[in-house]
């Protein structure tokens, strides 16, 4: 194949959103006089939404009555300070920049809100540096890891899947492109709550620089 896209996913993967994640988690916590958790025991779940978040630091369950609440006020949380500390990986700044020199189309594809995604790519400056985003409530899309989301990319951008390689760090990510039927790597730089050489990722990236080199060779 001959790759024209690469398609990412965005927390874990491109930006590293784990110290905003935990502040807004812990903030549920501090408001009812609970003491903050460390931000290492909240990065492994930061690829995992409010779900994840939630369940390590509330213990609750998506099932539970007072779950929505808390989804709700761990949103608004986040919200307010999504962009504070939150950066791109070293390394994927230079790795985009090769992609696009290559004539390799870049997005996003999340399980983030698609307003979320839309609020953090622009809030950090670097909006322009993908040619979609597209969160998981957006149109045609769904939670990885179902295929909907990634199907949708190739379909708005007019791109063969065939043509088409996808990053994550986690394995639902990898699923979601096999189901797609894209080719996969694995972002071991990611938040990985399993080992990365585990999840049937095509290959496992340990920088963002091997990236590049697997499209340019695909």
């Amino acid at each position: 194949m001959a790759c024209k896209l690469f398609l990412f996913d965005l927390d874990g993967t491109v930006v590293d959103t784990a110290p905003d994640l935990a502040e807004a988690a812990n903030a549920v916590r501090t408001a009812r006089g609970i003491a903050p958790l460390p931000i290492e025991d909240l990065r492994p779940f930061a690829s995992r939404g409010a779900p994840g978040l939630l369940g390590k630091a509330m213990g609750v369950k998506k099932t539970d009555a007072d779950f929505p609440a808390l989804r709700d006020e761990f949103l608004a949380n986040y919200a307010r300070g999504m962009t504070v500390r939150s950066a791109m990986f070293e390394g994927v700044g230079e790795m985009l920049d090769g992609l696009r020199k290559a004539g390799i189309r870049t997005g996003i594809v999340t399980n983030k809100y698609e307003h979320l995604a839309l609020k953090l790519v622009e809030g950090l400056g670097i909006a322009e540096r993908f040619d979609i985003v597209l969160g998981s409530d957006s149109e045609g899309c769904a939670m990885k890891p179902a295929p909907d989301s990634l199907l949708r990319a190739a379909a708005l951008l007019d791109v063969p899947v065939s043509e088409i390689l996808y990053a994550g760090d986690d394995p639902r990510d990898i699923e979601a492109a096999h189901r797609a039927g894209m080719p996969a790597a694995a972002c071991r730089w990611g938040y990985w709550s399993v080992s990365p050489d585990e999840c049937c990722a095509d290959i496992v990236a340990a920088h963002p620089s091997e990236l590049v080199d697997w499209a340019l060779k695909a």
